[in-house]
């Protein structure tokens, strides 16, 4: 079984959302302290699948969920350069310390490499917390919808 991780930002996480629902995968994570996104308040629908994150400050909810992931996959628009959004830089380099599978994604992306990756998954741990993460809305509207096309993906398996 997969739990989908996320902090509620708009765009690829909200797609990851999404997708979950569809999928009919559990949702948790840890959202900001003050339940908000850069939008405004993260809505109840997203919110009530997630905890706020245990300090105030910048990028405490996205440590808290790593702190609890298995695996991440990481959605943005072209996977060779990933690291060029600081905030996705950061986070793969938190993977990589843990030592937790890391899946670049983009567009371009062959879906069955998607559930291939979540066999190889559930190999290893029965219920796999996976963070799915990428830039926001407001930086890549795009990531929205391949986030949740993506995540659908991994049901393949379940």
């Amino acid at each position: 079984m997969f739990v989908i991780l996320h902090s509620g930002q708009t765009g690829v996480e909200r797609g990851a959302h999404d997708g979950a629902v569809a999928a009919g995968f559990r949702i948790a994570g840890f959202m900001n302290a003050t339940g908000r996104d850069e939008l405004g308040p993260v809505p109840e629908q997203i919110a009530m699948h997630l905890q706020p994150a245990p300090d105030a400050g910048p990028r405490t909810a996205v440590r808290a969920n790593l702190a609890i992931a298995h695996a991440a996959m990481v959605v943005v628009p072209k996977a060779s350069s990933a690291d060029a959004f600081p905030a996705m830089d950061w986070i793969m380099r938190g993977v990589r310390r843990r030592g937790v599978p890391l899946l670049i994604c983009d567009a371009r992306t062959d879906v069955h490499r998607v559930a291939e990756w979540s066999m190889e998954l559930r190999e290893h741990v029965e219920t796999c917390h996976v963070l799915v993460t990428g830039p926001r809305a407001t930086r890549w509207q795009e990531g929205e919808e391949l986030a949740r096309r993506l995540v659908r993906r991994l049901a393949l398996v379940e």
